[in-house]
């Protein structure tokens, strides 16, 4: 009976151990009007997948465009950046949606945009932190 024990206690360990090992999931809300994101800086952790609950409460069709590590948009934001981009969605005006996608790996800050021409110059830009 003691070594049934030990053994149901053992595997029990190991599989919450294996589980606080596999990857993270979070979900965050991000609203998005002229001009601006809010918040403005996110949190994630690195390889989560990430639901954002994403809603455009402006009169305008807006864009969440994260840039890929080490990137920055041009301004203004054109062909240029698609190359850059590592993750977008666009929303038309007073329009909601949640998206998923997985974090980048490396840890480190990503620039947000909005891809809209003209939303960079007024502002509309944030950060992803991924730790």
């Amino acid at each position: 009976m003691k070594k049934l024990v030990v053994l149901f206690l053992s595997v029990l360990v190991l599989s919450l151990a294996l589980t606080a090992c596999g990857p993270k999931s979070v979900t965050i809300d991000v609203d998005m009007k002229e001009y601006s994101f809010t918040p403005s800086t996110i949190e994630v952790p690195a390889g989560a997948e990430v639901t954002v609950n994403l809603t455009n409460s402006g009169t305008v069709e807006h864009e969440m465009v994260i840039m890929v590590f080490g990137k920055e948009a041009t301004v203004p934001f054109d062909d240029d950046d698609e190359g850059n981009i590592f993750w977008e969605h666009e929303l038309e005006m007073a329009e909601s949606e949640s998206v998923v996608f997985t974090a980048p790996t490396e840890p480190g800050e990503y620039q947000m945009v909005c891809g809209i021409p003209s939303h960079i110059e007024l502002g509309m830009v944030g950060t992803l932190i991924v730790k």
